[in-house]
Protein backbone atom coordinates (compact mmCIF):
# COMPACT_ATOMS: atom_id res chain seq x y z
CA UNK A 1 0.00 0.00 0.00
CA UNK A 2 1.27 3.19 -0.85
CA UNK A 3 1.48 6.12 1.69
CA UNK A 4 0.32 9.24 0.20
CA UNK A 5 -3.08 11.04 0.13
CA UNK A 6 -5.23 11.90 -2.65
CA UNK A 7 -7.64 14.60 -3.48
CA UNK A 8 -11.00 12.67 -4.22
CA UNK A 9 -12.29 13.59 -8.06
CA UNK A 10 -15.18 15.87 -6.09
CA UNK A 11 -12.79 17.73 -3.88
CA UNK A 12 -12.00 20.71 -5.42
CA UNK A 13 -15.76 21.73 -6.66
CA UNK A 14 -16.61 21.29 -2.32
CA UNK A 15 -14.04 24.48 -1.89
CA UNK A 16 -13.81 26.33 -5.25
CA UNK A 17 -17.43 28.76 -4.34
CA UNK A 18 -15.26 29.08 -0.70
CA UNK A 19 -11.70 29.65 -2.73
CA UNK A 20 -12.72 32.27 -5.08
CA UNK A 21 -14.71 34.10 -2.75
CA UNK A 22 -11.60 34.42 -0.28
CA UNK A 23 -9.27 35.57 -3.34
CA UNK A 24 -11.73 37.99 -4.52
CA UNK A 25 -11.53 39.08 -0.69
CA UNK A 26 -7.76 39.24 -0.71
CA UNK A 27 -7.60 40.35 -4.32
CA UNK A 28 -5.47 37.48 -4.94
CA UNK A 29 -5.11 36.92 -8.60
CA UNK A 30 -7.21 34.15 -9.85
CA UNK A 31 -4.93 33.49 -12.82
CA UNK A 32 -2.63 32.06 -10.69
CA UNK A 33 -4.62 29.33 -10.11
CA UNK A 34 -7.20 29.08 -13.47
CA UNK A 35 -4.47 28.79 -15.97
CA UNK A 36 -2.86 25.85 -14.23
CA UNK A 37 -6.24 24.26 -13.80
CA UNK A 38 -6.83 24.59 -17.58
CA UNK A 39 -4.09 23.20 -18.95
CA UNK A 40 -3.69 20.26 -16.31
CA UNK A 41 -3.57 16.94 -18.24
CA UNK A 42 -3.18 18.47 -21.95
CA UNK A 43 -0.06 17.56 -23.55
CA UNK A 44 1.41 15.98 -20.03
CA UNK A 45 5.18 16.45 -19.96
CA UNK A 46 6.92 14.19 -17.01
CA UNK A 47 8.69 16.81 -15.04
CA UNK A 48 5.73 18.68 -14.38
CA UNK A 49 2.77 15.72 -14.77
CA UNK A 50 3.64 12.59 -14.50
CA UNK A 51 6.63 12.83 -11.92
CA UNK A 52 4.13 14.27 -9.24
CA UNK A 53 2.09 11.39 -9.72
CA UNK A 54 4.55 9.07 -9.07
CA UNK A 55 6.53 10.36 -6.60
CA UNK A 56 3.09 11.02 -4.32
CA UNK A 57 1.36 7.69 -5.07
CA UNK A 58 4.41 5.43 -6.19
CA UNK A 59 7.48 6.05 -4.37
CA UNK A 60 6.44 4.89 -0.91
CA UNK A 61 6.97 1.47 -2.02
CA UNK A 62 8.96 1.73 -5.72
CA UNK A 63 12.20 3.31 -4.43
CA UNK A 64 15.65 1.79 -3.58
CA UNK A 65 15.31 -0.75 -0.41
CA UNK A 66 10.94 -0.48 -0.82
CA UNK A 67 9.52 -3.25 -0.38
CA UNK A 68 8.70 -3.22 -3.82
CA UNK A 69 11.99 -4.81 -6.36
CA UNK A 70 10.86 -2.32 -8.82
CA UNK A 71 12.28 1.24 -8.29
CA UNK A 72 10.71 4.23 -10.66
CA UNK A 73 12.81 6.93 -9.27
CA UNK A 74 14.13 7.95 -12.26
CA UNK A 75 12.77 9.04 -15.83
CA UNK A 76 14.36 5.95 -17.65
CA UNK A 77 12.87 3.48 -15.73
CA UNK A 78 9.63 5.40 -15.66
CA UNK A 79 9.40 4.83 -19.59
CA UNK A 80 10.94 1.45 -18.96
CA UNK A 81 8.41 0.32 -17.47
CA UNK A 82 5.44 2.55 -18.66
CA UNK A 83 3.57 0.21 -20.43
CA UNK A 84 2.87 -1.52 -16.78
CA UNK A 85 2.63 1.54 -15.44
CA UNK A 86 -0.51 2.22 -17.67
CA UNK A 87 -2.61 -1.49 -17.58
CA UNK A 88 -2.22 -1.34 -13.47
CA UNK A 89 -2.80 2.43 -12.68
CA UNK A 90 -5.86 1.99 -15.73
CA UNK A 91 -7.08 -0.90 -14.21
CA UNK A 92 -6.85 0.01 -10.73
CA UNK A 93 -4.54 -2.79 -9.59
CA UNK A 94 -2.08 -0.04 -8.57
CA UNK A 95 -1.54 1.81 -5.92
CA UNK A 96 -3.94 -0.82 -4.18
CA UNK A 97 -6.27 0.66 -2.30
CA UNK A 98 -9.16 -2.45 -1.66
CA UNK A 99 -12.40 0.08 -0.36
CA UNK A 100 -14.93 1.04 -3.18
CA UNK A 101 -14.38 4.47 -2.73
CA UNK A 102 -17.66 5.22 -4.63
CA UNK A 103 -19.28 3.32 -1.58
CA UNK A 104 -17.85 5.49 1.50
CA UNK A 105 -14.49 7.93 1.30
CA UNK A 106 -12.09 7.56 3.66
CA UNK A 107 -8.93 9.42 5.14
CA UNK A 108 -5.48 8.53 3.75
CA UNK A 109 -7.01 7.01 0.54
CA UNK A 110 -4.73 5.81 -1.82
CA UNK A 111 -6.36 6.09 -4.96
CA UNK A 112 -5.35 7.79 -8.29
CA UNK A 113 -7.82 10.48 -9.36
CA UNK A 114 -9.36 10.56 -12.95
CA UNK A 115 -7.43 13.38 -14.29
CA UNK A 116 -3.96 11.54 -12.84
CA UNK A 117 -5.15 7.88 -14.86
CA UNK A 118 -5.91 10.18 -17.68
CA UNK A 119 -2.71 11.80 -17.68
CA UNK A 120 -0.69 8.62 -17.24
CA UNK A 121 -2.78 7.34 -20.20
CA UNK A 122 -1.91 10.84 -22.63
CA UNK A 123 1.39 10.82 -21.72
CA UNK A 124 2.14 7.41 -22.88
CA UNK A 125 0.51 7.63 -26.20
CA UNK A 126 2.77 11.17 -26.87
CA UNK A 127 5.46 9.40 -27.11
CA UNK A 128 6.48 9.78 -22.68
CA UNK A 129 8.18 13.38 -22.98
CA UNK A 130 10.76 14.18 -20.59
CA UNK A 131 10.02 17.89 -20.23
CA UNK A 132 11.79 20.90 -18.25
CA UNK A 133 13.74 19.13 -15.92
CA UNK A 134 14.29 22.39 -14.27
CA UNK A 135 10.55 21.81 -13.38
CA UNK A 136 11.29 18.61 -11.43
CA UNK A 137 9.37 18.68 -7.82
CA UNK A 138 12.10 17.30 -5.16
CA UNK A 139 12.34 14.11 -4.20
CA UNK A 140 11.22 12.71 -1.50
CA UNK A 141 13.29 11.04 0.63
CA UNK A 142 12.42 7.83 2.94
CA UNK A 143 13.91 6.74 6.58
CA UNK A 144 13.22 5.55 9.98
CA UNK A 145 13.05 9.37 11.13
CA UNK A 146 9.60 9.59 13.40
CA UNK A 147 6.97 11.97 12.56
CA UNK A 148 6.16 12.88 15.68
CA UNK A 149 10.10 13.27 17.24
CA UNK A 150 11.10 11.57 20.12
CA UNK A 151 8.93 8.53 21.22
CA UNK A 152 7.79 7.68 24.86
CA UNK A 153 7.75 4.30 24.23
CA UNK A 154 10.30 2.24 21.86
CA UNK A 155 9.54 -1.75 21.53
CA UNK A 156 11.09 -4.00 19.20
CA UNK A 157 10.95 -7.45 18.46
CA UNK A 158 13.99 -10.00 18.77
CA UNK A 159 16.14 -9.93 15.65
CA UNK A 160 14.12 -12.57 13.64
CA UNK A 161 14.69 -14.32 10.52
CA UNK A 162 11.59 -15.29 8.20
CA UNK A 163 10.69 -19.30 7.60
CA UNK A 164 8.55 -18.34 4.78
CA UNK A 165 9.34 -20.61 1.90
CA UNK A 166 9.15 -20.14 -2.19
CA UNK A 167 5.37 -20.97 -1.65
CA UNK A 168 4.40 -20.53 1.50
CA UNK A 169 4.42 -17.65 3.92
CA UNK A 170 5.66 -16.80 7.52
CA UNK A 171 3.35 -15.36 10.25
CA UNK A 172 4.48 -15.41 13.66
CA UNK A 173 3.70 -13.45 16.96
CA UNK A 174 5.93 -11.44 19.49
CA UNK A 175 4.39 -10.11 22.59
CA UNK A 176 6.63 -7.30 24.41
CA UNK A 177 6.19 -6.39 28.02
CA UNK A 178 6.40 -2.51 28.10
CA UNK A 179 7.45 -2.51 31.99
CA UNK A 180 5.13 0.58 33.14
CA UNK A 181 3.42 0.16 36.43
CA UNK A 182 1.21 2.80 35.73
CA UNK A 183 -1.58 3.62 32.91
CA UNK A 184 -0.86 5.52 30.09
CA UNK A 185 -3.00 7.33 27.37
CA UNK A 186 -1.73 6.71 23.82
CA UNK A 187 -1.98 9.91 21.51
CA UNK A 188 -0.19 8.02 18.15
CA UNK A 189 1.53 4.86 16.96
CA UNK A 190 4.08 4.24 14.54
CA UNK A 191 5.62 1.19 13.03
CA UNK A 192 9.30 1.23 12.11
CA UNK A 193 9.82 -1.99 9.64
CA UNK A 194 12.94 -3.22 10.29
CA UNK A 195 13.17 -4.89 6.67
CA UNK A 196 10.65 -2.88 4.32
CA UNK A 197 11.26 -5.46 1.81
CA UNK A 198 9.80 -8.21 3.45
CA UNK A 199 7.29 -6.89 6.01
CA UNK A 200 4.25 -7.27 4.19
CA UNK A 201 2.21 -6.19 7.62
CA UNK A 202 1.92 -5.73 11.36
CA UNK A 203 -1.08 -6.40 13.62
CA UNK A 204 -0.83 -4.64 16.39
CA UNK A 205 -2.97 -5.16 20.27
CA UNK A 206 -2.74 -5.07 24.02
CA UNK A 207 -1.99 -7.88 25.78
CA UNK A 208 -3.07 -7.94 28.80
CA UNK A 209 -1.24 -11.46 30.26
CA UNK A 210 1.39 -10.14 32.86
CA UNK A 211 4.88 -11.11 31.62
CA UNK A 212 8.27 -10.51 31.85
CA UNK A 213 10.07 -11.37 28.99
CA UNK A 214 8.92 -11.21 25.08
CA UNK A 215 6.75 -14.33 24.27
CA UNK A 216 7.52 -15.74 20.64
CA UNK A 217 4.32 -17.48 18.61
CA UNK A 218 5.04 -19.24 15.55
CA UNK A 219 2.51 -19.73 13.19
CA UNK A 220 0.26 -17.11 14.68
CA UNK A 221 -2.31 -15.43 12.35
CA UNK A 222 -3.20 -12.74 14.74
CA UNK A 223 -1.68 -11.01 17.74
CA UNK A 224 -3.29 -12.03 21.58
CA UNK A 225 -5.68 -8.72 22.83
CA UNK A 226 -7.02 -5.71 22.50
CA UNK A 227 -6.59 -4.95 18.31
CA UNK A 228 -5.12 -1.00 18.45
CA UNK A 229 -3.48 -0.75 14.90
CA UNK A 230 -2.05 -2.36 11.48
CA UNK A 231 0.79 -1.59 9.51
CA UNK A 232 1.04 -2.59 6.13
CA UNK A 233 3.82 -1.18 3.45
CA UNK A 234 2.92 2.91 3.50
CA UNK A 235 0.81 3.15 5.90
CA UNK A 236 0.93 6.34 7.95
CA UNK A 237 1.22 6.92 11.77
CA UNK A 238 -1.85 6.79 14.00
CA UNK A 239 -3.00 10.08 15.92
CA UNK A 240 -5.67 9.73 17.53
CA UNK A 241 -8.00 12.89 16.64
CA UNK A 242 -8.48 16.04 18.35
CA UNK A 243 -10.94 18.85 18.23
CA UNK A 244 -11.71 21.86 20.99
CA UNK A 245 -13.30 20.07 22.70
CA UNK A 246 -12.14 16.61 22.95
CA UNK A 247 -8.84 14.37 22.45
CA UNK A 248 -9.16 10.29 21.74
CA UNK A 249 -7.17 7.85 22.79
CA UNK A 250 -6.19 4.52 24.31
CA UNK A 251 -5.49 3.66 27.54
CA UNK A 252 -2.37 1.25 27.90
CA UNK A 253 -2.69 -0.33 31.07
CA UNK A 254 0.04 -0.82 33.48
CA UNK A 255 1.89 -4.31 33.26
CA UNK A 256 0.47 -5.31 30.04
CA UNK A 257 2.56 -6.14 26.65
CA UNK A 258 2.44 -5.15 23.04
CA UNK A 259 2.17 -7.91 20.54
CA UNK A 260 2.71 -7.50 17.31
CA UNK A 261 1.63 -9.86 14.47
CA UNK A 262 3.88 -10.38 12.11
CA UNK A 263 3.80 -11.21 8.07
CA UNK A 264 6.61 -12.36 6.21
CA UNK A 265 5.77 -13.08 2.50
CA UNK A 266 6.42 -16.24 0.39
CA UNK A 267 10.33 -15.87 -1.20
CA UNK A 268 11.86 -14.49 2.21
CA UNK A 269 13.12 -17.25 3.59
CA UNK A 270 16.10 -16.44 6.10
CA UNK A 271 15.95 -12.29 5.39
CA UNK A 272 15.93 -10.58 9.35
CA UNK A 273 13.80 -8.55 10.20
CA UNK A 274 13.91 -6.45 13.77
CA UNK A 275 10.64 -4.11 13.84
CA UNK A 276 9.95 -1.13 16.14
CA UNK A 277 6.55 0.51 17.29
CA UNK A 278 7.02 3.98 18.98
CA UNK A 279 4.78 5.19 21.25
CA UNK A 280 3.52 8.57 22.32
CA UNK A 281 1.45 9.68 25.19
CA UNK A 282 -0.70 11.81 25.98
CA UNK A 283 0.35 13.73 30.17
CA UNK A 284 -1.20 11.11 32.58
CA UNK A 285 -3.82 14.01 33.47
CA UNK A 286 -5.15 14.54 30.12
CA UNK A 287 -8.55 13.50 30.48
CA UNK A 288 -9.41 11.18 26.74
CA UNK A 289 -12.15 9.85 25.43
CA UNK A 290 -11.07 6.11 24.71
CA UNK A 291 -11.37 4.41 21.50
CA UNK A 292 -12.86 0.66 21.62
CA UNK A 293 -11.50 -1.77 19.42
CA UNK A 294 -14.01 -4.69 18.94
CA UNK A 295 -15.19 -7.40 16.55
CA UNK A 296 -18.93 -6.33 15.94
CA UNK A 297 -19.14 -8.66 12.89
CA UNK A 298 -17.62 -12.18 13.30
CA UNK A 299 -19.22 -15.42 11.81
CA UNK A 300 -17.11 -18.72 12.67
CA UNK A 301 -20.16 -21.63 12.11
CA UNK A 302 -20.06 -21.34 8.47
CA UNK A 303 -18.90 -23.97 6.33
CA UNK A 304 -18.09 -23.56 2.34
CA UNK A 305 -18.50 -26.66 0.19
CA UNK A 306 -15.91 -27.25 -2.55
CA UNK A 307 -16.39 -26.98 -6.20
CA UNK A 308 -18.94 -23.76 -5.48
CA UNK A 309 -19.12 -19.91 -4.65
CA UNK A 310 -20.64 -19.55 -0.94
CA UNK A 311 -22.13 -16.03 0.58
CA UNK A 312 -21.74 -16.00 4.34
CA UNK A 313 -23.58 -13.19 6.05
CA UNK A 314 -23.61 -12.15 10.01
CA UNK A 315 -25.39 -8.89 11.73
CA UNK A 316 -24.98 -6.91 14.65
CA UNK A 317 -27.33 -4.75 17.19
CA UNK A 318 -29.40 -3.36 17.53
CA UNK A 319 -27.03 -1.04 19.19
CA UNK A 320 -27.48 0.14 22.45
CA UNK A 321 -26.37 3.84 22.32
CA UNK A 322 -25.58 6.13 19.71
CA UNK A 323 -21.86 4.99 18.61
CA UNK A 324 -19.06 7.44 16.56
CA UNK A 325 -17.62 5.06 14.02
CA UNK A 326 -13.54 6.01 13.54
CA UNK A 327 -12.94 2.61 11.59
CA UNK A 328 -13.35 -0.54 10.03
CA UNK A 329 -11.02 -3.91 9.62
CA UNK A 330 -12.48 -6.05 7.52
CA UNK A 331 -10.63 -9.75 7.00
CA UNK A 332 -11.09 -12.36 5.52
CA UNK A 333 -8.49 -15.15 3.96
CA UNK A 334 -7.41 -16.76 0.79
CA UNK A 335 -10.74 -17.68 -0.83
CA UNK A 336 -12.44 -14.61 -0.02
CA UNK A 337 -14.14 -12.67 -2.86
CA UNK A 338 -15.46 -9.79 -2.22
CA UNK A 339 -17.31 -8.79 1.18
CA UNK A 340 -19.69 -5.01 2.00
CA UNK A 341 -21.08 -3.68 5.83
CA UNK A 342 -23.25 -0.97 6.03
CA UNK A 343 -25.93 -0.40 8.61
CA UNK A 344 -29.37 0.37 8.86
CA UNK A 345 -30.78 3.39 11.05
CA UNK A 346 -34.14 2.85 13.04
CA UNK A 347 -35.61 5.31 10.45
CA UNK A 348 -34.72 2.91 7.88
CA UNK A 349 -31.64 5.25 6.44
CA UNK A 350 -28.52 2.82 5.18
CA UNK A 351 -25.17 4.24 6.06
CA UNK A 352 -22.55 2.61 4.05
CA UNK A 353 -19.39 1.62 5.84
CA UNK A 354 -17.12 -0.95 3.78
CA UNK A 355 -17.45 -2.61 0.58
CA UNK A 356 -14.59 -4.43 -1.12
CA UNK A 357 -15.28 -5.77 -4.70
CA UNK A 358 -12.16 -7.80 -5.40
CA UNK A 359 -10.49 -9.10 -1.84
CA UNK A 360 -6.74 -9.54 -1.66
CA UNK A 361 -5.39 -11.30 1.54
CA UNK A 362 -2.35 -9.44 0.51
CA UNK A 363 -3.36 -6.13 0.94
CA UNK A 364 -5.54 -5.71 4.35
CA UNK A 365 -6.00 -3.14 7.52
CA UNK A 366 -7.79 -0.53 9.07
CA UNK A 367 -9.96 2.18 6.88
CA UNK A 368 -10.21 5.45 8.70
CA UNK A 369 -13.84 7.14 7.85
CA UNK A 370 -12.71 10.80 6.54
CA UNK A 371 -14.88 11.72 9.70
CA UNK A 372 -16.42 9.75 12.52
CA UNK A 373 -19.51 8.28 11.56
CA UNK A 374 -22.65 8.76 13.33
CA UNK A 375 -24.56 4.98 14.06
CA UNK A 376 -27.92 6.11 15.90
CA UNK A 377 -29.10 3.98 18.82
CA UNK A 378 -31.20 1.09 17.48
CA UNK A 379 -29.66 0.25 14.32
CA UNK A 380 -29.06 -2.75 13.16
CA UNK A 381 -25.32 -3.68 11.65
CA UNK A 382 -25.39 -6.13 8.41
CA UNK A 383 -22.51 -8.00 6.46
CA UNK A 384 -22.12 -10.39 3.56
CA UNK A 385 -19.02 -12.27 1.81
CA UNK A 386 -18.78 -14.28 -0.99
CA UNK A 387 -16.35 -17.12 -0.60
CA UNK A 388 -14.98 -18.64 -4.17
CA UNK A 389 -14.10 -22.45 -3.39
CA UNK A 390 -13.91 -23.37 -7.05
CA UNK A 391 -11.01 -24.46 -9.22
CA UNK A 392 -8.13 -21.99 -9.75
CA UNK A 393 -4.26 -21.74 -10.25
CA UNK A 394 -3.91 -21.22 -6.38
CA UNK A 395 -7.11 -23.72 -5.32
CA UNK A 396 -6.34 -26.50 -8.19
CA UNK A 397 -8.05 -29.43 -5.41
CA UNK A 398 -11.37 -27.35 -3.67
CA UNK A 399 -11.73 -29.26 -0.54
CA UNK A 400 -14.38 -28.47 2.39
CA UNK A 401 -13.25 -25.39 4.28
CA UNK A 402 -14.39 -23.78 7.60
CA UNK A 403 -14.30 -21.34 9.92
CA UNK A 404 -10.88 -21.27 11.80
CA UNK A 405 -7.50 -19.60 12.99
CA UNK A 406 -5.31 -20.84 10.59
CA UNK A 407 -4.34 -19.49 6.83
CA UNK A 408 -5.91 -22.80 5.52
CA UNK A 409 -9.41 -21.94 7.05
CA UNK A 410 -11.48 -19.01 6.71
CA UNK A 411 -12.52 -16.02 8.42
CA UNK A 412 -15.22 -13.57 8.52
CA UNK A 413 -14.47 -10.11 10.62
CA UNK A 414 -15.50 -6.86 10.64
CA UNK A 415 -13.40 -5.13 13.62
CA UNK A 416 -14.08 -1.78 14.44
CA UNK A 417 -12.96 1.68 15.96
CA UNK A 418 -15.18 3.42 17.77
CA UNK A 419 -17.02 5.10 20.83
CA UNK A 420 -20.18 6.59 22.48
CA UNK A 421 -21.14 9.42 20.61
CA UNK A 422 -21.30 12.81 21.55
CA UNK A 423 -23.09 15.92 19.68
CA UNK A 424 -20.38 16.81 16.98
CA UNK A 425 -18.33 14.07 16.70
CA UNK A 426 -19.34 13.60 12.80
CA UNK A 427 -17.59 17.01 12.14
CA UNK A 428 -14.46 15.96 13.41
CA UNK A 429 -11.97 14.99 10.80
CA UNK A 430 -10.11 11.81 11.70
CA UNK A 431 -7.12 12.32 9.12
CA UNK A 432 -7.08 15.99 10.44
CA UNK A 433 -4.04 16.05 12.76
CA UNK A 434 -1.72 14.24 10.39
CA UNK A 435 0.10 17.08 8.60
CA UNK A 436 3.76 17.40 7.57
CA UNK A 437 5.63 18.51 10.41
CA UNK A 438 7.31 21.08 7.77
CA UNK A 439 4.05 23.41 8.87
CA UNK A 440 3.67 25.35 11.81
CA UNK A 441 1.33 23.84 13.69
CA UNK A 442 1.18 23.46 17.31
CA UNK A 443 -2.06 22.49 17.13
CA UNK A 444 -4.91 21.72 14.83
CA UNK A 445 -6.21 25.03 15.83
CA UNK A 446 -4.15 28.66 15.08
CA UNK A 447 -5.11 31.50 17.55
CA UNK A 448 -8.75 32.05 16.51
CA UNK A 449 -9.82 28.53 17.06
CA UNK A 450 -10.12 27.54 13.05
CA UNK A 451 -9.80 23.59 12.26
CA UNK A 452 -7.18 22.75 9.09
CA UNK A 453 -9.02 20.29 6.94
CA UNK A 454 -6.72 20.04 3.90
CA UNK A 455 -3.54 21.44 2.83
CA UNK A 456 -3.69 21.62 -1.78
CA UNK A 457 -1.52 22.42 -4.09
CA UNK A 458 -2.30 24.48 -6.72
CA UNK A 459 -4.52 22.21 -8.67
CA UNK A 460 -6.74 21.29 -6.00
CA UNK A 461 -5.00 17.74 -4.64
CA UNK A 462 -3.88 16.64 -1.83
CA UNK A 463 -0.52 18.36 -0.40
CA UNK A 464 0.14 16.03 3.16
CA UNK A 465 3.85 16.83 2.92
CA UNK A 466 4.46 20.34 1.62
CA UNK A 467 7.59 20.63 -0.75
CA UNK A 468 10.28 23.54 -0.55
CA UNK A 469 9.67 26.47 -2.78
CA UNK A 470 6.47 25.09 -3.77
CA UNK A 471 2.93 27.25 -3.22
CA UNK A 472 0.42 25.43 -1.31
CA UNK A 473 -2.83 26.33 0.37
CA UNK A 474 -4.44 25.62 4.16
CA UNK A 475 -8.22 25.19 3.93
CA UNK A 476 -9.49 26.09 7.32
CA UNK A 477 -13.11 24.83 8.61
CA UNK A 478 -14.75 28.57 8.37
CA UNK A 479 -13.67 28.69 4.68
CA UNK A 480 -10.90 31.13 5.32
CA UNK A 481 -7.56 29.77 2.67
CA UNK A 482 -3.99 30.92 3.46
CA UNK A 483 -1.18 30.57 0.92
CA UNK A 484 2.27 29.61 2.19
CA UNK A 485 5.66 28.50 0.73
CA UNK A 486 8.79 26.83 2.42
CA UNK A 487 11.35 28.70 1.24
CA UNK A 488 14.99 26.84 1.03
Amino acid sequence: MLGCNLATPTFFSSYFHNFLYYCSMKKLLLLLLCVPLIGFGQNPNYSEDIAPIIYNKCLQCHHNGGISTLSLETYSSAVFNSGMIQHVTSSGEMPPWPPDTLYQNYAYENTLTTDEISSITDWISNGSPLGDTSLLPIMPTFSNSSQFGTPDLELQIPTYASTATSNSDDYVCFSIPTGFTTNKKIKAIEVIPGNIQIVHHVLLSIDLSPSSSITTTPNCMGPTGKMIYAYAPGSVPLEYPQDINSIFGVELPANSSISLGMHYPEGSYGQLDSTKVRFYFYPDTANIREISTDFLIQNFTFYLPPNQITEVSETFGPTAEDLSMMSVFPHMHLLGKDMECYAVTPNNDTINLIRINNWDFEWQGFYFFKKFIKIPNGSMIYAKGNYDNTISASNPNPIPVTAGLNTEDEMFIFLFQFLPYQLGDENIFIDSTFISTNIDKTNIYNSNNRKIIKIVDILGRDMPHPMPNNPYFIIYDDGIIEKKIIIE
